[in-house]
């Protein structure tokens, strides 16, 4: 039996892209069960990547007339247009082609709906778009119905469906009434932890100067990710203004991440409110950069209305940072104790837990968080996830190939 790694990720989205390399990194170290499993790329540079891993792999890239086709994904008639007539999507050829009898989709990746008949197991890492977002990532373009189209013809053909917590299968469940059995728990294992040599070192010397410059007399807090809206960065700036006005001058915010869409918006608030010497902004970075500053940093932050989980949470509980993360978007009580909670929608939440910082409390949510860390960011766990799903299907594909 022939299975397929697919991995779809862009680099300018760190957290899906690293996301991605982390499973495939630990998958391809610890498979000692001679399953035939193959890695599949879909741009020069993710197989590049993988090279230089020692990771060998083969490349797919989408067709014009495959772009065509996800661009006017969720228009039903196009879709059912492929079906009458029996056109072959490019991606079902090359399965084929390459003899592919289960594919792992990294991501969720809309290719899966035409994998014709291989089955397949897809990785969902969220549905924000579904829990009543107002947020323009969520709705413009038709995100909203491209995303809703997919899933409701998507979940019900998946062999196996792989999300990142438990409250993430109610959710398939609750909106999609996607089937409990096929849907298995596994949590984010970040990427940081595992870079490469090569990937030791700032890629300009801008990088270095930036973590040479950090204030060394402050507590510096770390915000890692993409200006999108729902990320709300606004409430750093909230944060900041309300710790100057309070001459509370002990802290320095740092927030790194992609531009989508708000980096701008959030420069001209920082200038304009004169707070430039309490927060900076760093444009996408390398993933070493990152490492410095998780390195660097007292704490983290994470003020963002989407989760229930997120990577930087997973990234504090291995640097044994404290973090502060919104206090109403997970339920786990595992995950409670080890949070200190914010109100995302009172900046002044924030202040006051900095203002009432106890040490001892500090260091018990760190080893509870480092503790969480090593039982479920786990590899041998997720590995035998993986080797699971395999066997179950091998002995189904039995029945009819040898």
């Amino acid at each position: 039996m022939k299975v397929a790694f697919f991995l779809e990720a862009d680099s300018k989205n760190p957290g899906g892209y690293n996301q991605t390399l982390s499973t495939v990194t630990f998958i391809n170290e610890k498979n000692k069960h001679n399953e035939d499993i193959i890695y599949v790329a879909n741009s020069e540079n993710l197989k590049n990547k993988l090279t230089e891993k020692g990771i060998n792999s083969l490349l797919y890239k989408r067709t014009f007339f495959d772009k065509l086709i996800n661009y006017y994904l969720g228009l039903s008639f196009l879709f059912k247009g492929l079906i009458k007539f029996n056109l072959q999507h490019s991606f079902t050829k090359f399965l084929k082609n390459n003899d592919i009898d289960l594919v792992f989709f990294l991501s969720p990746s809309n290719l899966s709906l035409f994998c014709g008949k291989v089955n397949f197991v897809l990785n969902v890492w969220d549905l924000d778009h579904k829990k009543d977002s107002p947020f323009p990532e969520h709705r413009e373009n038709f995100i909203f119905e491209k995303r809703e189209f997919f899933l409701n013809n998507v979940l019900s053909k998946a062999f196996k469906v792989i999300v990142p917590h438990n409250q993430n299968k109610e959710d398939l469940i609750k909106f999609y009434n996607c089937n409990k059995d096929k849907i298995l728990v596994q949590t984010l294992i970040p990427y940081l932890p595992k870079i490469s040599k090569k990937e030791l070192k700032f890629t300009s010397k801008q990088e270095e100067e930036l973590i040479k410059n950090l204030p060394n007399n402050k507590k510096i807090i770390l915000y890692p990710a993409s200006f999108w809206a729902h990320k709300n960065h606004k409430y750093i700036l909230d944060s900041a203004m309300l710790l100057k006005q309070n001459n509370i001058n002990d802290f320095y915010f740092v927030m790194c991440g992609a531009d989508r869409g708000v980096y701008d918006f959030i420069n001209r608030s920082i200038k304009d409110n004169n707070i430039s010497d309490k927060v900076c902004t760093l444009p996408l970075i390398s993933n070493f950069c990152l490492k410095s500053l998780y390195e660097k940093c007292f704490a983290v932050i994470m003020p963002t209305d989407t989760g229930p989980t997120n990577l930087p949470l997973y990234e504090a509980m291995f640097f044994k940072k404290p973090i502060f993360y919104s206090k109403n978007i997970s339920d786990d009580v595992k995950i409670k104790e080890i949070i200190i909670p914010i109100d995302v929608k009172d900046p002044n939440s924030f202040v006051a837990e900095l203002k009432d910082l106890n040490k001892e409390n500090i260091l018990k949510k760190v080893e509870i968080g480092n503790d969480y860390y090593k039982k479920f960011c786990n590899e041998d766990v997720a590995l035998n996830l993986y080797i699971n799903i395999i066997s179950e299907f091998k002995a189904i594909l039995s029945r009819w190939k040898k």
